[in-house]
């Protein structure tokens, strides 16, 4: 059983209102160390779990804060800001887990984030694609599958803006190491973000 460090739970973080959010979002490209707190907040925001529905494709169904295809979510998040190895996101029990020695695997990933962006401080944010959840209900989810992705960016984008963080998408996809990450199933890696604190000047 996989050891995993439980976030704090939130209350009201008396954020601003969406207009000032919608009219302050920009990509930053500035990464400062961001604690636990920020971290959680962060992901309580735009991951968790709000509810679970029918299990009958095999999985349940869940209710987050973002929309998806069937309520399939078949995107997972694992991060790292280069001091943890990488973590895996779990939206049911808010919490992160190590991935272990399969995340070796992912090794040169930081490197081709340093080609594109200077991560500085940052955390990665590795989204990693499961097609076989969308298949399980989808004849032809591919298109569904960047689709997921793309909501999920945008939505933590937003995120990001109104808990005064620096979130930057970037152009690459985390492949080829996704794909080599298990024998057993099939992911795919379909994108990869920046985020961390803001300087207070």
């Amino acid at each position: 059983m996989q050891d995993i460090e439980y976030l704090s739970v939130l209350e009201d973080l008396g954020l601003p209102n969406f207009e000032k959010i919608i009219a302050e979002r920009r990509t930053r490209r500035t990464f400062e160390f961001l604690n636990r707190n920020k971290l959680a907040e962060f992901l309580w925001l735009s991951s968790r779990i709000l509810a679970k529905g029918d299990d009958s494709l095999g999985f349940p169904i869940t209710q987050r804060p973002v929309p998806s295809p069937g309520a399939i979510h078949s995107i997972h998040l694992v991060l790292s800001n280069q001091r943890d190895c990488w973590l895996r996101y779990d939206p049911g029990q808010h919490g992160l887990a190590p991935l272990g020695e399969i995340g070796i695997r992912l090794t040169g990933l930081w490197e081709a984030i340093s080609q594109v962006v200077n991560p500085q401080d940052g955390t990665a944010l590795l989204f990693i694609a499961e097609p076989g959840k969308i298949y399980a209900k989808y004849q032809y989810g591919n298109s569904l599958i960047w689709r997921d992705a793309g909501v999920i960016i945008g939505h933590m984008a937003l995120v990001a803006e109104a808990l005064h963080l620096n979130f930057c998408p970037l152009g690459i996809t985390g492949e080829p190491w996704v794909s080599s990450l298990s024998r057993l199933y099939q992911f795919v890696g379909v994108g990869v973000a920046l985020l961390g604190s803001r300087a207070n000047i």
